[in-house]
């Protein structure tokens, strides 16, 4: 068995990390052989950075490759696809400092590097063969990689549901799904108790077209069995993501509800006084500590809809084509990268967290304050906040900073002398003497002590003639920001009745 090294010119990271590694393609994959490994290596920031390892099960042409994985076969007259059972997911991981320690079985068997922080992609664009000392050095690698990393899950669904706030039945304010297809027009969507807990589990609802969910469509090589377990089901509203079920039960024709859920279900429905429902069979089941439902603040990312490559106008969206061939859209895996990523509130173990936008406080105190101030304004204010903060970031040595802001209770990591931090920004038309902090804030903060930083944007011009304007402001930079009680006033309290 032969290694090579196979170096990928326009890797993204956006849309190809955490993917599966299920195929390489090139020109110069004649020379390839079922058996051999290709090491797939990147440059970022000209540091040589490993992307996994594919072992080779057969090289075909593109053509034979679009048939088995779709359009997502780039355009090159080869491709390798990987033995099926070894497939693994696109990772990242620094190795410049072992880019000196390299050998190819050539005559020139090595990387020349005049400077040793920093690799040039020229020396990459040949395939070439490792020698097995230095694929050996490659595997401790990966494999310390892979097990500090969640993995994509192979199974995903994403179904579209109406909206609502708490799908936990109706309730003031919140009575029934809006929108969600033909089905919730004339009745109440039954998606309505789709994150109720009943008893630790969540049982959920989605209307399907044929009556049936297919399997084919989500694992290829299910069978007929009548259920499948291990998926990644995304709820999705008004194009939105709302929440999640992670490593749930699918089953291909719905089933009837427990007996005390059933009941329970008719009793909430008696009690609001809600006419025209339906007790249906619930498609999805999980424990509820494997789920997500989403505060109203964060359901910020997108799914395009009806358009080409989007989520269709079914109610059901699969990651493979009818044909078998996997779906090769980019915003299947950016979502399902949003997924296993989010760390911020939940409406399952926070309730209240709805109620915890720091976005609204801080409307109200630039409002009392005695400026303009509207969601408009307050995303432009922010956004002119993070790439002030990137500025002055990057001015002060950190390196690497990657925005977290849509996931995570902080807005950027980034790194100095070996050592990791992570940022908080905040953007404010105020002079910024007082800053409001969700709970995920100051528990992130207080648990990474010397390792936080605040930047602080105040005292931002904007002006709205029909387009929001952002300009000037002041940046202040706190390293090894850290917070103590007396610095922190409580606004609000939940108190539990004992």
């Amino acid at each position: 068995m032969r290694h090579f090294l196979q170096y990928w010119r326009t890797y993204d990271p956006t849309k190809e990390l955490g993917t599966p590694l299920d195929f390489a393609a090139s020109a110069q994959f004649k020379r390839l052989k079922s058996g051999d490994t290709l090491w797939i290596v990147a440059l970022s920031k000209h540091k040589l950075t490993l992307l996994g390892r594919l072992v080779v099960g057969s090289v075909v042409t593109r053509k034979d490759a679009i048939r088995k994985l779709g359009d997502r076969v780039y355009d090159a007259p080869l491709v390798a696809l990987a033995e099926p059972g070894t497939e693994q997911d696109i990772i990242e991981t620094d190795i410049q400092d072992l880019a000196s320690q390299l050998r190819f079985n050539s005559v020139h068997d090595r990387l020349l590097l005049p400077d040793a922080t920093r690799t040039d992609g020229k020396q990459l664009q040949t395939l070439r063969e490792l020698t097995l000392e230095s694929s050996d050095l490659l595997e401790p690698v990966l494999k310390s990689t892979q097990q500090g990393q969640t993995q994509h899950p192979r199974r995903v669904l994403f179904a579209r549901v109406g909206w609502m706030t708490y799908y936990a039945g109706p309730q003031t304010g919140d009575e029934k799904p809006v929108g969600g297809g033909e089905n919730n027009k004339k009745n109440i969507g039954h998606e309505i108790f789709n994150f109720t807990n009943f008893g630790g589990r969540l049982y959920g609802f989605v209307s399907t077209p044929k009556g049936h969910i297919s399997f084919e469509r989500i694992e290829p090589t299910s069978g007929q069995q009548d259920r499948l377990d291990d998926v990644l089901v995304v709820f999705v509203a008004r194009q939105r993501i709302v929440g999640w079920y992670l490593g749930a039960t699918v089953h291909r024709t719905g089933v009837k509800f427990p007996s005390p859920v059933a009941t329970e279900i008719r009793k909430r429905l008696k009690k609001a006084g809600t006419k025209n429902f339906k007790l249906e069979k619930y498609r999805f089941e999980t424990p509820v500590e494997d789920a997500v439902l989403l505060p109203t603040h964060e359901r910020a990312h997108e799914v395009p809809g009806a358009v080409k490559g989007g989520f269709g106008q079914s109610n059901l969206c699969y990651v493979y084509e009818s044909s078998g061939k996997r779906k090769s859209a980019a915003w299947m895996s950016e979502a399902v990268t949003y997924v296993l990523n989010y760390g911020k509130a939940n409406l399952l173990t926070n309730p209240n967290a709805d109620n915890e936008s720091d976005e609204a406080a801080t409307m109200s105190q630039e409002q009392a304050a005695g400026f303009q101030s509207d969601p408009a304004i307050r995303k432009a204010v922010e956004q002119f906040a993070m790439t002030e903060a990137h500025a002055v970031l990057v001015g002060k040595g950190y390196k690497n900073l990657r925005d977290t802001s849509k996931f995570k209770p902080y807005d950027y990591t980034c790194e100095r002398d070996g050592k990791k931090f992570f940022v908080e920004v905040k953007g404010t038309q105020t002079s910024g003497k007082t800053l409001v902090l969700t709970r995920g804030e100051v528990e992130h903060i207080n648990s990474h002590t010397e390792q936080c930083i605040l930047v602080l944007v105040h005292s931002v011009n904007v002006s709205s003639n029909g387009r929001v304007k952002v300009s000037k402001g002041k940046t202040e930079v706190r390293e090894l920001w850290a917070l103590h009680p007396a610095d922190l006033n409580p606004i609000q309290y939940l108190w539990t009745f004992s």
